[in-house]
C-alpha cells in the first residue's frame, strides 16, 4: 500500500523522518521502500496488518514520540435491511451497504491531494471514497453497480465447480465468495479495485471482507492445478474490521458527497472475545528496560493493538488484547511488542540476570572431581552389574547394617534377582579377576545404589578396592611392594581434597565383612560420609585368589556433597631479607652503642631501626679502655644496581665517617 507522507505527518502532529520510519518498518518485518518523495510503499506481515494504514503507522509513531493516542474515527450507524447470509462454516466475514450519490463526488482539497500522492486517479465516484477509507484504515473496500445485482440473495459461500469466472479471473472450487444470486460479487482473498459507478443517484453496493489467515487454501481441498488461485490479500485484521470500514465509508458518503445509505448488512464469523492478560509489570520492565515508566509502557502497548487498564497499587497489569493480535499471548510476546514499537535500538545493552543461565550441577561437579582424582592416582574405573543373583557369594557384601535387599520379581531369567545395596559386591568381583590375571587390583566405581523399592529413592556412591602389588619389583626392592593401609588412607585424603574438604578422620567402627581391628567410619568435619577398612579373612576367601589383603572404602556422595566446601588456604611466602653490610668498630668505653649505631645509619643512608649490634668484644686484642662492636646495617636498595656493589659503597662511606670521628673500623 502506498502511504502519503503528508497525510502521515498530519496524523502524527509533526514531521516524520522517512529513514527512521523505513528502519522501524524493516525491524518490524514489513517490506517498505520509498516511493518518489511524497509516499512510502508498505507491505506488512499478516500479524501486523495495521502497519499498512495511515492511522496504524501514525499510532506507533505517536507512541514512540510520547504523544497522546489518536482519537477514534467517527463512524456512522448503519441501517439494516440488506439481506446478507453466510454458510455455517464460513471462515470469513462480509459487511456491505447500499449507497446513493446524487451527483459527482468532490473531495476536500486536502483529501484529494492525499489520494493523488498515493497514486489514486480521481473518478468523482464512490471509488474515491473507498480508496480514501482503504488508505486510512488499511481495509480495502469494493464497489459495484447494484442495478445489475440481485440484492435479495447476497450470500457468503464457496464457489461451485461449474461457477463462471469473476472479473475474467478463474475461481477454483472451494474458494469463499460473496455471491448475489448466481453472480460472484467478490472473492475473499482478492482485492479487486472498486468500480467507478456513475454518481447519478443510482444504487451502489459497497462491501469489505475479512478472511481468517488460518483458513485452508482451496488447492488443498481440490488438488494442485497449474493455474490454481493463490490468495494475495489474506490479512490479519479482526473480523469486525470490515464492519468499521463500511461504517466509515457511509459517514464520508453523507458528509463529503451528500449521499445516503439505504440499507446495510453483515454476515459471517464474529469477533472472538478479547483476551485479558495479567502480566507482571516488573517482569515486563526487566525484559525491555528497567527504567521504563508504566505510562509509556501502556501507550506502546496501545499502539500495537492492546489496551492497558488501570492497575491497582502493587497489582499486575490488565492488558486487553483484541482479535487482530493473536500473537500477543504472554509476557515475552508483550515485551517483544513494546520493544518493537519503541525501537529495538532503544533496548539497553545489558547482561542477562544471574538466574537466567544454566549453572553447573554441584553434584555432577563432585562426581567429576572424584573421578579425575582417582584416575590421577592410577586407579582404573569399572562398571559392575546392578542386578545380582542370590547364589553369588558376594551378594550381601557391603550392605548397610539392617538393610533388606531389594528383590526383583520379573520375567524368566530375571526372577528372584537382587538389586545391589552397595557398590562393593560387583567391584570385589572385578578385583578378584584382576588379582588372578595381573596380581594387582587398583579399582574404583561410581554409581547409584537404591535405598528402597520406591522409584527414585537412590543415592550416588564412590567405592574403591586396593589389593595386590602397589609397585613392581626393582633392583632396590627385589619383591613387589604390597598395598598397605597407608595407600588407602592417602587415597581418601586425595578424594577429600578433590571434594573441597579437609583431611578425613578415620574413627573405629565395626562393619560387617570388615576385619574387627581394621574397620573405620570415614568422617569429615564431624559427619560420617562413608566407611573404609580391611576386608575380613572370611570375605576375602570368597575372591578368586584367596589369602590376599583387600582394602576397601565406600563414600556416600550425598553426605559428602552436602558439606560446605572449605576454602583453600593460601600461605603467603616469607619476604626476602634486606641486603646488609657489617662493620667492626673500636671505640673508647665512654662512647655509647647508640651513638655508634646513629653514625652508621647516617653514613650508610639507612634507617636506625635497620641497624643493630651483632657482636660485642672486650679485651683480647682490643686496646685497654676500648670496646669492639660488630654492627650489622640493612638497607633498602636505591639505584637498582648490583647489591654487592651498593653494599660495598655504603660500607666504605661508613668507614670514612668513623675515621673522621677518630674511631677505627674495618
Amino acid at each position: 500500500m502506498r502511504i502519503p507522507l503528508a497525510w502521515l505527518e498530519q496524523e502524527c502532529g509533526g514531521g516524520v523522518d522517512r529513514a527512521a520510519l523505513l528502519d522501524h518498518l524493516h525491524g518490524s518485518g514489513a517490506r517498505a521502500a520509498p516511493d518518489a518523495d511524497r509516499a512510502v510503499e508498505v507491505e506488512p506481515p499478516a500479524a501486523l496488518a495495521h502497519l499498512g494504514s495511515v492511522r496504524g503507522l501514525a499510532a506507533e509513531i505517536r507512541a514512540r514520540g510520547g504523544l497522546a493516542p489518536l482519537a477514534p474515527l467517527a463512524l456512522s450507524t448503519l441501517p439494516d435491511g440488506l439481506p446478507l447470509s453466510a454458510d455455517g462454516d464460513a471462515p470469513g466475514r462480509v459487511a456491505a451497504a447500499v449507497v446513493r450519490l446524487p451527483h459527482a463526488v468532490r473531495l476536500p482539497d486536502t483529501a484529494a491531494d492525499r489520494l493523488r500522492a498515493a497514486g489514486v486517479a480521481l473518478t468523482g465516484t464512490v471509488a474515491d471514497l473507498a480508496a480514501y477509507v482503504g488508505l486510512e484504515t488499511g481495509q480495502p473496500l469494493g464497489a459495484a453497480d447494484a442495478r445489475s445485482l440481485d440484492l435479495t440473495g447476497l450470500r457468503l459461500r464457496t464457489a461451485e465447480p461449474a461457477e463462471p469466472a469473476a472479473d475474467g479471473l478463474r475461481t477454483p472450487p472451494g474458494t469463499w465468495v460473496l455471491a448475489a444470486g448466481e453472480r460472484t460479487v467478490a472473492v475473499l482473498g482478492r482485492d479487486a479495485p472498486p468500480t467507478a459507478v456513475s454518481a447519478d443517484g443510482r444504487a451502489t453496493l459497497v462491501w469489505a471482507w475479512w478472511l481468517d489467515p488460518t483458513a485452508p487454501h482451496p488447492a488443498a481441498r481440490t488438488g494442485p492445478e497449474p493455474d490454481a488461485y493463490a490468495p494475495t490479500a489474506v490479512r490479519g485484521h479482526d473480523p469486525e474490521s470490515c464492519d468499521r470500514a463500511v461504517a466509515r465509508l457511509a459517514r464520508l458518503v453523507t458528509e463529503w458527497a451528500g449521499g445516503t445509505v439505504t440499507a446495510a448488512g453483515r454476515a459471517g464469523a464474529a469477533a472472538p472475545t478479547p483476551r485479558v492478560l495479567r502480566p507482571d509489570l516488573g517482569e515486563l520492565r526487566r525484559l525491555v528496560d528497567p527504567d521504563l515508566d508504566p505510562a509509556t509502557l501502556a501507550s506502546l502497548l496501545a499502539a500495537g493493538g492492546a489496551a492497558v487498564a488501570h492497575r491497582p497499587e502493587g497489582g499486575p497489569l490488565h492488558v486487553t488484547v483484541d482479535a487482530r493480535r493473536p500473537d500477543l499471548d504472554g509476557v515475552p510476546a508483550l515485551a517483544g511488542e513494546v520493544a518493537r514499537v519503541r525501537g529495538y535500538r532503544t533496548v539497553p545493552r545489558r547482561l542477562p540476570p544471574s538466574g537466567a543461565g544454566p549453572w553447573p550441577d554441584p553434584a555432577r561437579l563432585l562426581r567429576r572431581g572424584l573421578t579425575d582424582a582417582a584416575v590421577r592416582r592410577g586407579l582404573q574405573q569399572v562398571l559392575s552389574p546392578v542386578l545380582l543373583r542370590p547364589s553369588e557369594p558376594l551378594t550381601a557384601v557391603g550392605a548397610p547394617p539392617g538393610a533388606e535387599p531389594v528383590t526383583v520379581h520379573g520375567r524368566a531369567g530375571l526372577r528372584d534377582m537382587r538389586v545391589r545395596g552397595s557398590l562393593l559386591p560387583g567391584l570385589l568381583g572385578s578385583a578378584g579377576r584382576a588379582l588372578r590375571h595381573t596380581g594387582a587390583a587398583h579399582l574404583f566405581e561410581l554409581g547409584q545404589v537404591p535405598l528402597s523399592a520406591a522409584y527414585g529413592d537412590e543415592s550416588w556412591r564412590f567405592a574403591v578396592v586396593l589389593s595386590g602389588a602397589a609397585a613392581p619389583a626393582s633392583l632396590v626392592e627385589p619383591r613387589p611392594r604390597a598395598v598397605g593401609f597407608a595407600d588407602l588412607s592417602g587415597l581418601l585424603r586425595t578424594l577429600a581434597g578433590a571434594a573441597g574438604q579437609e583431611a578425613p578422620e578415620l574413627s573405629p567402627r565395626p562393619y560387617a565383612d570388615f576385619a574387627a581391628d581394621a574397620s573405620f567410619a570415614v568422617r569429615v568435619r564431624g559427619t560420617t560420609v562413608g566407611r573404609a577398612g580391611l576386608l575380613s579373612e572370611e570375605t576375602a576367601a570368597l575372591l578368586d585368589p584367596a589369602g590376599e589383603r583387600v582394602f576397601c572404602a565406600e563414600l556416600d556422595l550425598g553426605a559428602l556433597g552436602g558439606l560446605t566446601p572449605v576454602p583453600a588456604t593460601v600461605r603467603l611466602p616469607e619476604p626476602l631479607p634486606l641486603p646488609a653490610f657489617n662493620v667492626s668498630v673500636v671505640v673508647p668505653e665512654p662512647v655509647s652503642a647508640g651513638e655508634v649505631l646513629r653514625v652508621v645509619a647516617e653514613a650508610g643512608c639507612t634507617e636506625c631501626r635497620l641497624v643493630a649490634v651483632k657482636d660485642l668484644l672486650q679485651g683480647g686484642r682490643v686496646p685497654a679502655g676500648h670496646l669492639s662492636l660488630t654492627v650489622r646495617a640493612e638497607f633498602v636498595p636505591a639505584d637498582g644496581g648490583p647489591l654487592r656493589a651498593e653494599g660495598r659503597r655504603r660500607r666504605e662511606t661508613v668507614l670514612r665517617a668513623l675515621a673522621g670521628r677518630g674511631w677505627s673500623g674495618r
